[in-house]
């Protein structure tokens, strides 16, 4: 079970409200898949706060339209009603994940100290978001934007068809970030200091950056109580790396639409409450991390080994990060 924080406040049990809020709980399984068959289920949409791992046990706060009184099975995931809210939930109300990890087999154990102090690691998009086998999700945003129909989309419902058209554009929106970063770490930039022009957030009190107050830095340390931001390529964002990301898409032949919005993102994540234990050649590792953050990403760089990510056809890309 990998319980979640909902913010601005928690939910509550008590029966008002439009929507029955619960907890899906999945194995094996993405979290489109498991959303689609709970609402062919209970015949009513289905609201979730972010995507998590297929090939992980995973909970995740949902809420559904209606009166839901029982728990509700699946094949590979379960809905366990709470109480009634008023609310949609989705991504905007998540805080971040806690997540329990078994590591065996590993050949290389970096100083855990680093992880037990809170050391800043880059915040790469990690390798779920563009898929671990071909046809890559973002390879898929390529095809879309050359106005191609991807043979793996036809068979799909259509309300997931959309839903991962949507995905395979934010995808390569993605691969797009993580060059930018590894552009600047490439470049000898501590991650904690600031070049001119770098845009900077205050953190809310939730610790999550407060978007509305974003600045242009002169320069100097990132510090504590501020969120180092990156763009993610779109319509609407300005920033540093954005040139890099026009000369990619250049030569990949395609160029993002206008309703493709870019966003802001951290550019360091900081695991919290962290701890761990050996036993039996098998490390546990427990933490939490905010919200969009990877706990893969985290890991390849514990315990070793590449985190790569397939280049775009015809763009060029460094294939370890």
């Amino acid at each position: 079970m990998l319980p979640h924080r909902v913010c601005p406040q928690p939910l509550s049990e008590r029966n008002k409200g439009s929507y029955t809020w619960g907890i899906l709980v999945k194995y094996g399984v993405d979290t489109l898949t498991a959303v689609s068959e709970l609402s062919s289920a209970l015949k009513a949409p289905v609201y979730y706060a972010g995507l998590k791992d297929a090939i992980s046990v995973s909970s995740q706060y949902a809420a559904v339209r209606g009166e839901v009184r029982e728990r509700v099975i699946g094949k590979k995931w379960a809905f366990v009603p709470k109480g009634k809210t008023w609310r949609q939930l989705n991504h905007d109300y998540l805080w971040g994940n806690r997540f329990h990890v078994q590591v065996s087999g590993f050949k290389r154990l970096s100083p855990l100290d680093s992880f037990l102090n809170s050391r800043a690691f880059p915040n790469f998009f990690g390798p779920q978001r563009f898929g671990t086998r071909p046809p890559y999700t973002h390879e898929l945003g390529v095809q879309i934007l050359r106005g191609e129909e991807p043979d793996e989309l036809k068979e799909m419902r259509p309300l997931i068809r959309k839903k991962v058209k949507e995905l395979a554009i934010q995808a390569l929106q993605s691969y797009l970030f993580n060059l930018i970063l590894k552009d600047r770490i490439e470049r000898g930039i501590d991650l904690r200091t600031l070049e001119r022009g770098d845009l900077v957030a205050p953190l809310n009190v939730f610790g999550l950056p407060a978007y509305s107050q974003i600045s242009v830095s002169e320069g100097g340390r990132l510090r504590p109580d501020q969120a180092l931001l990156l763009p993610v390529p779109g319509s609407g964002v300005k920033g540093p790396g954005l040139d890099l990301a026009h000369r990619t898409l250049k030569d990949l032949g395609v160029d993002l639409p206008p309703w493709a919005r870019g966003w802001y993102r951290e550019a360091i994540m900081i695991p919290l409450s962290p701890s761990y234990s050996l036993a039996k050649k098998r490390l546990y590792l427990s933490f939490e991390l905010h919200k969009a953050q990877y706990a893969s990403v985290l890991l390849y760089q514990l315990i070793g080994g590449k985190f790569e990510i397939p280049k775009a056809q015809d763009a060029s890309y460094p294939s370890e990060t």
